[in-house]
C-alpha cells in the first residue's frame, strides 16, 4: 500500500511535503487495459483545502493515469491526465455539480496510447502516450490535503475493469488505504473472461 502514497500524489499536488489523507478501493492484476464507470458527483467541501476524488490506473510506482475531480476552488472540475513519469500536459475537462453522473473511460491501443473520455454534464477526450507502462493497479481514490472527509459518500456505478488475464483471480478481491474491512461496499462484482463488472462501490465519509 505504501506505493500508492509515493506514486499517487495526484495531478496538481505541487507540495509533496504536505501530508495527504487517503481513502481507496483497489484491485491488482498483472495488467489492466481498460477502466470505465459512472461517478456520482459528491458534495464539494468548502475552501480552503485541496480535495481530489478520482478513478485511475497505476503502473507500479512511476505515476498514475486518472480522471480527477478537483474541488480546490469550491466548485468541482474534472479532467483526465497522467501524473508522474513521463511528465505530460494535463488534458481536457469540465465543471461538475452535486449528484450529476460523470462517465469515465480509459482504453489503450497496441502502441501504448491511452484514450481517456469523460461525459455527462459535458464531454472531454484526451489521448496520452504512455508506451512501455503496464497498468497493474485499478484505483478509486479520495485524496485530501487539509480537508476532512465529511462530504461522502463517493459512489461509483457500472464499473468495468478489463485485464489481459482472466478476471476470476482478482475481481472479487479488493484492498484499501484508509478503510478497514467492511467500511466500504463493493456490490455485484462478477468476473467474465478478462472483465470484472461491479454494480456499485460506496466509499463513505471517514468516521
Amino acid at each position: 500500500m505504501f506505493s500508492i502514497v509515493l506514486a499517487c500524489l495526484a495531478l496538481f499536488s505541487l507540495l509533496p511535503a504536505i501530508h495527504a489523507d487517503w481513502w481507496t478501493v483497489e484491485w491488482d492484476a498483472p495488467e489492466f487495459i481498460e477502466l470505465s464507470g459512472d461517478m456520482i458527483v459528491p458534495n464539494v467541501p468548502n475552501p480552503p483545502g485541496t480535495p481530489y476524488v478520482w478513478p485511475g490506473l497505476q503502473p507500479g510506482s512511476t505515476g498514475v493515469l486518472q480522471a480527477v475531480l478537483d474541488g480546490r476552488s469550491g466548485t468541482w472540475w474534472i479532467g483526465d491526465g497522467y501524473y508522474g513519469t513521463p511528465s505530460l500536459p494535463w488534458g481536457a475537462g469540465f465543471n461538475a455539480y452535486l449528484n450529476q453522473t460523470v462517465h469515465f473511460s480509459f482504453t489503450v491501443d497496441s502502441t501504448g496510447n491511452w484514450t481517456c473520455t469523460l461525459s455527462g454534464p459535458s464531454t472531454a477526450e484526451t489521448t496520452l502516450s504512455l508506451p512501455g507502462l503496464t497498468m497493474n493497479r485499478a484505483i478509486l481514490a479520495v485524496e485530501l490535503y487539509d480537508v476532512d472527509f465529511n462530504f461522502g459518500p463517493v459512489i461509483y456505478q457500472n464499473v468495468k475493469i478489463v485485464a489481459s488475464t482472466d478476471a476470476s483471480s482478482w475481481c472479487g478481491s479488493t484492498v484499501s488505504l484508509g478503510y478497514s474491512s467492511g467500511e466500504y461496499t463493493v456490490d455485484g462484482a462478477t468476473a467474465s473472461n478478462n472483465t470484472c463488472s461491479v454494480s456499485e462501490v460506496i466509499m463513505p465519509s471517514a468516521s
